[in-house]
């Protein structure tokens, strides 16, 4: 899975959409900050006792995800998925081979991610803002897309790409609107963004899902995949009615 590499791509569509983009409810500019590239010039050693927070909290964001599973009446054959803490690109993919879901962390970021975080954040934002951004990007929604990805290897989905991303991001909505009702609408203006301002990459005629399937490959590194991500989460906030945590679950198969 390409996971969610379309997250950070998705961002950098801004030159295509101009100055001032609200983002998250923060302004993405056109240009960084003046003395950004000095502030983050420099990376410190990794803190360890960080790195363990994150993971404690990592392991208590899958444990409250299993705990709901189990509270809707479901069991998964396989252990909950180890967790690891890295440097991911992605800042969160789940491995079905190994049965581990990787997350990342601010001290391990790169100079040029920590910007980045810091440009969307505003000019004016503090240090604690800027990494609070990064932290409901990555620790919430795209920890817990993860996390549905791994319910799909519970239920061995053998689905065509499409409706794995899609059943992922569905299980991710319905988890956060009775989790967190807070994150769903702090998330929602990434993807609405997205799709107001870049055009279809779906040639004329055809069908958007079987496009999908049928250039998955290609599709997952192009600057065409936030498109569809943005496509899929929007088209599941929208469903009506509106699938409980314990529907998504059952609809996995």
């Amino acid at each position: 899975m390409p996971s969610f590499r379309w997250f950070l791509s998705s961002f950098r569509l801004r030159s295509r959409m101009g100055c001032g983009l609200m983002v998250l409810g923060v302004s993405a500019l056109c240009a960084a900050p003046a003395g950004l590239a000095q502030q983050v010039a420099s990376v410190a050693t990794p803190d360890t006792a960080e790195v363990a927070a994150t993971r404690a909290k990592a392991i208590a964001m899958r444990d409250a995800f299993v705990a709901k599973v189990k509270a809707a009446g479901f069991s998964c054959p396989i252990a909950p998925p180890a967790i690891v803490v890295t440097d991911i690109p992605s800042w969160g993919n789940y491995n079905e081979e190994t049965n581990t879901l990787s997350t990342s962390e601010w001290t391990l970021l790169q100079p040029r991610e920590k910007a980045f975080f810091k440009m969307l954040a505003g000019p004016n934002a503090t240090d604690a803002e800027v990494q609070e951004l990064f932290d409901r990007a990555s620790h919430r929604w795209i920890f817990v897309h993860e996390m549905g990805h791994w319910w799909q290897a519970c239920r061995h989905q053998d689905a065509k790409p499409y409706a794995t991303e899609y059943g992922a991001d569905r299980i991710a909505m319905a988890y956060w609107r009775e989790a967190d009702a807070t994150v769903v609408p702090r998330m929602m203006p990434v993807f609405h963004v997205v799709l107001d301002h870049m055009p279809s990459p779906v040639p004329d005629g055809q069908e958007v899902e079987a496009y999908f399937n049928a250039n998955y490959q290609t599709l997952g590194p192009s600057p065409a995949y936030p498109w569809f991500q943005s496509r899929m989460v929007v088209t599941a906030f929208e469903e009506t009615p509106a699938p409980t945590f314990a529907m998504t679950l059952g609809q996995t198969k």
